[in-house]
């Protein structure tokens, strides 16, 4: 059989695109978490990892477009550094603060992804303070002041049982507090703030003791007997932060140190003297004794003398 020329040319070329051609394979870049953005809280330990299917070492660069250093440069001790193998580059931002912030690349020489960091405030309570106090009859607000990225729901409690704001006309719940109105004695007592992130499910709580000055500016005692529950409380929620709680009672004994090195001394002083009195008296006691004895001895011996001589006269008289 026969072939021409063309017929060979295109038989080798063909061969030589079969054994030649290499298909070429775009490596896959996988961030986890596989997200283009996520949102964490400020201080907290945040750890990203990047990896590829080829040996391309990856590395990842800031928000201002540096090359993070890596472990083998600044140490696990940094705040932020890359841990970087030949096909996986895991970024770790320790303590994060405002200004880490921003968009991550994860980058080798064919290929990149990237992930923008958000950073926001969590929710936590800046002030509550504890005790807190009014006056009988006044109008006061039980300050609860708390920072949230978003709106937070509020639930108070009142010894360890959940306020029914609706139920009490008194109470009005405030952004900052709980409003309580014409405030009475029955509202002394051991509150508890509690605020909820109802998008994250984060939360956090408070106990604060809220006293009531009587008109002799004494503070209502905690357990009193006209310091009793409110009218309007619901049972206690069954959740694990209730059953943790323990309200704050406060602390009203108070002691000064003024005359303490006097009252000491006079009262050693009072001992001593009591017991050197004691003693004189025992003495006393025993002198008096000790005379009624020899008293007691002299006669026996006058009788005992008496009884013989009459004896002896009873003889001479028979003689």
């Amino acid at each position: 059989m026969m072939f021409s020329l063309d017929s060979l040319k295109c038989v080798a070329i063909i061969y030589a695109v079969a054994v030649l051609w290499v298909p070429v394979v775009h490596a896959v870049m996988v961030l986890t978490p596989s997200v283009t953005e996520t949102t964490r809280d400020l201080g907290e330990n945040i750890l990203i990892i990047c990896e590829t299917e080829t040996p391309d070492s990856p590395h990842w660069f800031g928000p201002d477009g540096t090359q993070i250093p890596s472990d083998a440069e600044v140490g696990l001790a940094a705040r932020v550094f890359a841990a970087e193998q030949t096909t996986f580059s895991r970024l770790f931002v320790n303590r994060a603060e405002e200004g880490d912030g921003g968009v991550y690349t994860c980058r080798t020489d064919t290929e990149e992804a990237t992930l923008q960091l958000i950073l926001q405030l969590p929710l936590r309570i800046e002030s509550a303070p504890s005790p807190q106090q009014t006056g009988l009859g006044s109008d006061y607000k039980i300050v609860c002041q708390v920072t949230s990225p978003t709106t937070p729901t509020f639930t108070w409690y009142y010894r360890g049982d959940v306020i029914d704001i609706d139920a009490t006309p008194r109470y009005t719940l405030a952004a900052d507090g709980l409003m309580i109105t014409d405030v009475m004695t029955s509202d002394a007592g051991p509150y508890t703030c509690e605020a909820l992130n109802p998008d994250t499910g984060d939360s956090d709580f408070q106990d604060i003791v809220f006293n009531v000055m009587e008109d002799d500016a004494t503070p209502q005692a905690l357990d009193s007997p006209s310091a009793s529950q409110l009218p309007s409380v619901s049972p206690t929620r069954t959740l694990n932060v209730t059953s943790s709680r323990t309200a704050g009672t406060p602390n009203i004994t108070t002691e000064t140190g003024e005359g303490t090195g006097d009252t000491a001394r006079d009262n050693t002083s009072a001992v001593v003297g009591g017991g050197l009195a004691g003693m004189v008296l025992l003495m006393a006691v025993i002198v008096s004794l000790y005379i009624v004895y020899r008293n007691n001895v002299k006669r026996r011996e006058g009788r005992s003398r008496g009884r013989v001589n009459t004896a002896d006269r009873a003889e001479d008289g028979g003689m």
